[in-house]
């Protein structure tokens, strides 16, 4: 009961974050439950999540999406996918979160300082965020970082931003559960574990969409760098 009582309140702000900003969900839950809860059996148990609170988010935020970057995004992200479920399976899990932590962190304060990439080749870019993020995606579920630290460095304001990450994450997850399914990994425990942790899914998702859609757009992109800061520090703790 206990355990499962810190889960509930874990997965709860963690869905509060998301959908506030349309990200971070598995940025929090994943250092944290590990702490609790073995990486093999959260990952998918996050996929199934993201799936469902990406599809309310999508149609409950407004904004603009960029169907080019999108189609992009996502055709590179399913590309590198399997390699990510690989890594999960072959290396050790420590390695995986170290390396992501210590991406995250230097991005996160080149961007507070103003330092951004200048991309000549747009296509380019999204493809290569895209490959970096499936990978990320099938090893921790963490696929984020690298698109959300795209988004940032291009200066996407507050509800294109939420869109578009909305928009990827759920198509991502939509082909990434499948390969989870025939990699066996999403076993009876991890579905029943899901089950009873959906309420908290529910309750924290509808509460971040309200507070975000209140939410200026200064505070929005500080709130983003403080997060995208925190997650890194958070993933290398838990490694």
């Amino acid at each position: 009961m206990g355990i499962y009582f810190i889960c509930f309140i874990i997965i709860t702000f963690s869905a509060i974050v998301q959908g506030a900003t349309s990200f971070g969900f598995s940025l929090i839950a994943v250092p944290l439950l590990s702490l609790v809860m073995p990486l093999s059996d959260i990952t998918p148990m996050l996929v199934l999540f993201s799936l469902l609170l990406n599809i309310i988010l999508f149609s409950k935020v407004q904004g603009h999406v960029n169907k080019k970057q999108i189609i992009i995004l996502v055709i590179f992200g399913l590309i590198s996918v399997p390699l990510g479920v690989h890594g999960l399976k072959s290396l050790d899990e420590s390695i995986i979160k170290s390396v992501v932590g210590i991406i995250i962190i230097i991005s996160a304060i080149s961007l507070n300082f103003g330092y951004k990439l200048h991309f000549k080749n747009q296509s380019f870019a999204y493809g290569l965020t895209g490959f970096f993020s499936g990978i990320l995606n099938g090893a921790s579920s963490l696929s984020g970082p690298p698109v959300i630290l795209m988004l940032s460095n291009e200066g996407v304001n507050k509800d294109n931003f939420r869109k578009t990450l909305a928009t990827y994450f759920m198509v991502l997850n939509l082909f990434t559960i499948p390969i989870f399914f025939t990699s066996g990994m999403l076993t009876k425990e991890v579905l029943l574990n899901t089950g009873k942790l959906l309420p908290a899914m529910l309750i924290g998702t509808a509460l971040g969409i309200g507070f975000g859609n209140k939410l200026p757009e200064d505070k929005f992109k500080k709130i983003t760098l403080v997060l995208i800061f925190i997650m890194g520090i958070m993933t290398l703790i838990s490694a």
